[in-house]
């Protein structure tokens, strides 16, 4: 990824997953938002996913951030109106925090 001004231009927002307690006793997955970052978002590939009775496109991206130290895998970035699961946060001690991350459908 290169360095040059203006290559981190995607604004995303970071969000946590939280379990909270639902109504018959189980739990759920809430998200809350963890904050605004600027990204460099890199496409990786797509790929084909069985789907019940349909094939599904699963799209894979690298996405760079300014290193934060509370950013975890399971974790996801909303872009836009897309939402990108991470996959993989690799804590590498470089100032920049490149992600892995796969597209959700919802």
């Amino acid at each position: 990824m290169s360095d040059a001004l203006g290559a981190m231009r995607h604004r995303v927002t970071l969000q946590k997953p939280t379990r909270v307690a639902d109504e018959i006793g189980g739990a759920a997955t809430a998200w809350s938002d963890e904050g605004d970052v600027w990204a460099a978002i890199e496409a990786l590939s797509g790929a084909d996913a069985p789907a019940f009775d349909a094939q599904r496109a699963v799209s894979s991206f690298r996405v760079t951030i300014h290193r934060r130290a509370d950013v975890r895998a399971g974790w996801r970035l909303v872009w836009g109106d897309r939402r990108l699961r991470v996959i993989s946060a690799p804590n590498d001690g470089a100032p920049k925090l490149s992600l892995i991350c796969e597209e959700e459908f919802l």
